[in-house]
């Protein structure tokens, strides 16, 4: 018979089971975060390719591509019915991760419109770009959209502000300025700012928008930049279908 100690001691170590993984898994994301290299996300894109075996690839879809923030945009491929919508969030990827495995992460679908939305790890944990590395990065990420030559209009939503970084107010906003003036020099994309329908009464971030992380949207917040993205996609497919009419 074991002793009664020894039983306690046991059901203690069972009961540190879970936290145990839990620290474990949390230890293995911050230094996922932490490495800089693209190849972190090795095993995420080989995770997709092998989701890709069993399913049916639509015919130029919709591609949306990020890190975690896509990942928790559950609502969007409803708000674009009819059309079909991918998501495809790696890690929490920079938009260097993005360019560097753009190749299997958007291109081999073959979209007929691309969104890209920018994540946190951009401006903290894996990289703290100013304005300007941000519009170079993007231009980058565009440019080799544009060389693979499958999309006929590309989406970014601007970087979002947080309530848990008031100090990266001015900066994201001279981003979004940067973006919206690539626009007038790049084919083919449109930059949607979702920032002033995610404010308060006050000119802030509105709480009721994000998740109590302060970092990423909430439900309401992520319907809010659907709502603004689908109103753009089906205003200028409505704008082609009217003009092949007229031609």
């Amino acid at each position: 018979m074991y002793q009664w100690k020894t039983l306690r001691t046991i059901a203690g170590l069972l009961l540190c089971l879970p936290i145990v993984h839990f620290a474990f898994l949390v230890s293995r994301d911050v230094s996922s975060y932490l490495d800089p290299s693209p190849s972190v996300w090795d095993k995420d894109i080989a995770d997709l390719i092998g989701s890709d075996l069993n399913a049916t690839i639509p015919d130029e879809p919709i591609v949306v591509i990020g890190g975690h923030r896509v990942r928790l945009w559950k609502d969007l491929p409803a708000s674009l019915l009819p059309r079909a919508t991918l998501m495809r969030p790696l890690g929490d990827a920079t938009l260097e991760d993005l360019t560097h495995h753009f190749n299997r992460l958007a291109a081999f679908y073959r979209p007929d419109v691309l969104v890209v939305f920018p994540g946190y790890a951009d401006l903290h944990l894996r990289d703290e770009k100013t304005p300007e590395d941000f519009e170079a990065s993007m231009k980058t990420l565009l440019d080799l959209d544009e060389e693979y030559g499958a999309s006929s209009w590309r989406y970014v939503i601007a970087p979002i502000q947080m309530p848990l970084h008031p100090d990266d107010e001015q900066k994201i906003s001279d981003i979004g300025l940067l973006l919206t003036a690539m626009a007038n020099n790049l084919p083919n994309l449109t930059v949607i700012d979702a920032n002033p329908m995610l404010r308060g009464t006050d000119g802030r971030p509105n709480p009721e928008y994000y998740r109590g992380d302060g970092v990423n949207l909430s439900p309401a917040g992520y319907a809010r930049v659907s709502l603004l993205l689908a109103t753009e996609i089906k205003a200028r497919e409505k704008t082609a279908r009217e003009n092949r009419l007229t031609q």
